[in-house]
């Protein structure tokens, strides 16, 4: 069952001067930090404003491992299933679905990618029976495919995210089955943040909640806490007085973050930025550097 998708925004267009900026940044990144080849990295980035929508991408149509962006589809599709009664609204799915976001956990994960799927963890399954329960977690993957952007070309969203690593059935899923583990591209994260900055995911009251869950707030984050999505991502480049709206990824071999930016002077603009290898994912201060230089960059631009 595909449900409803909103009005897709239209797809953002290129402009010379945003390119040079964006070509410029990731210059200035490998310059900065020699491990940080623009073969692992790949970068989306819109401006906000009214009217046709303009944008620039290094390598974002790369489709690699997520980590924990797949958590913003997943609060999407969750919105989704309770606007249209598939899901009935609990306080139990409004607290995980909360804490997936807030502090990105994978407990929380677990239950709300059940509750999309009606499937569950355990023992590994016989072959008839993980066929079913294969077919189940794919309702994601057909639910973005109903909105026809060609940013979701490719993804893949059927894991649930580990601190470890997954045993029995999910194991099976994500090890047994050839080229199944989650898939995304820069791009793809860019087109659902467009569409919940525009109020475009669902609709727009469920767009604006789902905002108020990502909102950081880089002036105040608590620098103890590891799992703040500021310290070491994109936040923690911008000033302390620009609004943020994000959702950060990270594992042993990946550093991404994801962000809706608002600074002081009104510019807004979305940055997607997701590394790969073990040294950039232990690098926490390439995401700010370009945060930094990209805030600098794209009030100068007339776009």
């Amino acid at each position: 069952m595909i449900l409803s998708a909103p009005n897709k925004p239209a797809a953002w267009q290129k402009d010379p001067g945003l390119g040079l900026l964006g070509h410029n940044v990731i210059k200035a990144a490998g310059r900065r930090f020699p491990e940080a080849r623009p073969g692992e990295i790949a970068l989306s980035l819109v401006p906000l404003h009214e009217g046709q929508a303009v944008g620039f991408s290094h390598r974002g149509d790369h489709l690699g491992y997520p980590a924990s962006l797949v958590k913003l589809f997943f609060m999407v599709a969750a919105e989704a299933w309770l606007a249209t009664g598939r899901l009935p609204p609990s306080r139990e799915l409004r607290e995980a679905v909360a804490a997936m976001i807030a502090w990105s956990s994978n407990d929380a994960t677990s239950i709300v990618l059940d509750l999309l799927t009606r499937t569950t963890s355990g023992p590994a399954l016989p072959p008839t029976a993980l066929a079913r329960w294969l077919a189940r977690r794919q309702i994601l993957n057909r639910y973005f495919a109903g909105w026809r952007c060609p940013e979701f070309a490719g993804i893949n969203l059927v894991q649930k995210t580990w601190y470890e690593a997954p045993y029995g059935r999910e194991h099976q899923s994500c090890y047994d089955v050839p080229n199944n583990r989650n898939r995304l591209s820069s791009n793809a994260v860019a087109r659902l943040l467009l569409a919940l900055a525009k109020g475009e995911a669902v609709d727009r009251p469920r767009s604006r909640a789902m905002l108020r869950r990502m909102e950081r707030f880089p002036a105040k984050v608590d620098r103890k806490n590891p799992w703040n999505q500021v310290t070491g991502f994109l936040g923690e480049g911008l000033p302390g007085d620009a609004r943020v709206w994000s959702k950060a990824g990270w594992s042993s071999t990946t550093r991404h973050d994801s962000a809706i930016v608002e600074l002081a002077d009104g510019t807004r603009f979305i940055l997607v930025v997701m590394t790969y290898g073990a040294a950039l994912a232990a690098n926490k201060r390439l995401l700010p550097f370009i945060a930094r230089r990209v805030a600098s960059g794209v009030p100068k631009l007339r776009v």
